[in-house]
């Protein structure tokens, strides 16, 4: 196998970022360019936007988040639907009015190239108990975020957070076993029980004209209108990528380019670098008629470095309008490609019938043919969601059921897999699973109430103390594992492995603050079961917690 020198790759690394940031500053500085911004509000209980969104006739895209706000400002009035008719104190406010009601600083300067910045903070400060290993948690987070706009050409946003940790036992096992937390990144010990660990995000964002817009983040992505992707969802931990978007009649197409990590040691040092790899993506949504839209998805991911030495960012697969089988076949096939659909449907106002399909290898004959090969590496997602449901205004439902084979998101070589940082970039449950997962939400003035509710079979790899450390074998949920692990080619069946079933209930009660940052404070209950031949796990969460819940993690896998 051939290396690079760390020397060689880091040389590699930083003519990747030049050519990179001259292709992109080459092309805003030929094109004329308009500013915009995306939506903050990620966490699906706290959302104010994506709930107006599904009306027929909106030609507003509902399937790539973040949204974008300016496409909402043309069928919206967004401050509007962010303040929730809540009651705001009018007239220049103090600063704990500004703390409590509008944006903490905000700096405005008129004029023909306008410029207003906000800064916000961010903060989670959560006591609990997990009563089922009589466990007290804690978590202690601070942040800020900055955002603006400077005149028509650009707009900005930053954040860090900072956070220590006393977790629930499951999540403390998963740390453990992935060295990461789940969606906030790597994490170090803190005292005897607790993690220590950051984040950061940003974006720079143009809009080059009136159909293409253009922008170099840090962050997370999200394909889909369900509350899980199996496509491409933001699960994992914050990535760079520049993306590009263009807009145009009924259509809306991404193509994005980004970098992810492969812990492939989770005892390295604090200065030494992970592998790397790198993604493509292509996301096509046409909305045919005015109540329904078909999207159409491919990605490709490969290894930064292989055993022809270090290939860096593959031309071959940057351009914008190709199809990734025969770019990757020609480039001799040693590539993770996932194709994909997502399909939704607008019965009547507030409401959708959702669903995708997931592709990672298809062979019609071994479809039919009934004999399960492990290579029919596919899943499916069907859902509904309805707004202000039986009329009640702001009574939310949604029931959603997710499906995927296994050795699915995995490949030969376990750098190439779908995932970053030890967590996967669809479903957390990785493969080898179904899953149902329902919520209902209600909320009078500035209460919120949230019920939740997840069933799953999930096949678990498993340790087999008869076998060998190199002859352990791979059953298919675990995407992190090579598929040549495999026991046979036939007979692979979704739950093979661990079979594990995991029960979620939970339940929340919060009292909104500050619309503009979701600021409030809450109390919540949340049980979880997880149940297998070989294991059993029961934990009852109790939590208080004064927080802004402008993210989404997903804890209940």
């Amino acid at each position: 196998m051939v290396t690079a020198t760390a020397m060689d790759m880091e040389t590699g690394i930083m003519k990747t970022k030049k050519t990179a940031l001259l292709l992109l500053g080459g092309a805003l500085s030929i094109l004329g360019l308009q500013a915009q911004d995306y939506s903050p509000y990620n966490n699906p209980g706290f959302d104010p936007l994506t709930r107006e969104l599904y009306q027929a006739g909106l030609k507003a895209n509902t399937s790539i988040r973040p949204l974008r706000m300016d496409q909402l400002a043309g069928s919206f009035n967004t401050d509007s639907l962010i303040q929730r008719q809540l009651r705001k104190p009018e007239g220049r406010l103090n600063i704990w009015q500004r703390f409590i009601h509008d944006d903490f600083i905000r700096w405005e300067k008129p004029g023909a190239s306008p410029i207003v910045v906000t800064v916000n903070p961010y903060f989670n400060f959560e006591l609990g108990q997990d009563r089922g290993y009589e466990r007290n948690i804690w978590t202690n987070t601070r942040g800020g975020l900055v955002d603006g706009k400077l005149g028509k050409n650009l707009a900005f946003h930053t954040a860090l957070f900072e956070n220590q940790s006393v977790q629930p036992t499951y999540i403390n096992d998963f740390i453990n076993s992935r060295g990461v937390v789940p969606g906030q990144g790597r994490a170090k010990t803190f005292g005897d029980e607790g993690w220590d660990y950051s984040q950061s995000s940003g974006y720079l964002s143009y809009n080059a004209g009136e159909w293409v817009n253009l922008t170099l983040a840090y962050g997370k992505n999200f394909i889909g209108d369900g509350y899980r992707s199996l496509l491409l969802s933001d699960n994992s931990y914050s990535y760079p990528h520049v993306k590009m978007k263009t807009t145009f009649w009924n259509v809306e197409y991404l193509v994005m380019l980004a970098q992810f990590a492969h812990y492939d040691d989770l005892q390295r040092s604090g200065d030494e670098r992970f592998p790397y790899k790198y993604g493509v993506f292509h996301y096509l949504n046409w909305n045919i008629g005015s109540r329904f839209s078909l999207g159409f998805y491919e990605n490709v991911i490969w290894a930064a470095e292989d055993q022809t030495g270090y290939r860096g960012i593959d031309l071959g697969y940057v351009v914008p309008v190709i199809l990734y089988r025969p770019a990757e076949y020609s480039v001799g096939s040693p590539d993770n490609v996932t194709m994909g659909f997502n399909l939704k449907f607008i019965p009547w106002k507030d409401a959708a019938l959702y669903g995708q399909i997931v592709i990672n290898e298809f062979k019609l004959d071994e479809i039919t043919s009934g004999e399960k090969w492990w290579a029919n590496k596919q899943g499916f997602q069907v859902g509904y969601k309805h707004y202000n449901f039986l009329g009640i205004s702001n009574l939310d439902v949604q029931t959603e059921y997710n499906q995927v084979r296994p050795f699915t998101y995995a490949h030969y070589s376990p750098i190439n897999n779908f995932g970053h940082m030890n967590q996967e970039l669809a479903h957390p449950l990785g493969a080898n699973f179904r899953e149902s997962i329902s919520f209902l939400t209600y909320r009078h003035r500035r209460w919120h109430l949230h019920l939740e509710a997840m069933y799953a079979i999930h096949g678990k790899d498993y340790y087999d103390a008869s076998r060998p450390a190199d002859e352990q074998i791979s059953w298919g949920g675990d995407i992190f594992v090579s598929v040549n692990n495999r026991f046979d080619s036939h007979g692979h069946v979704i739950g093979q492995g661990m079979e594990t079933t995991i029960q979620h209930a939970a339940a929340s009660v919060s009292y909104l603050i500050n619309p503009k940052n979701n600021m409030n404070l809450s109390v919540g209950l949340r049980m979880r079961k997880s149940e297998s031949d070989l294991a059993s796990e029961e934990s009852t969460l109790i939590n208080f917690a004064f927080r802004t819940s402008l993210r989404a993690f997903y804890l209940n896998f």
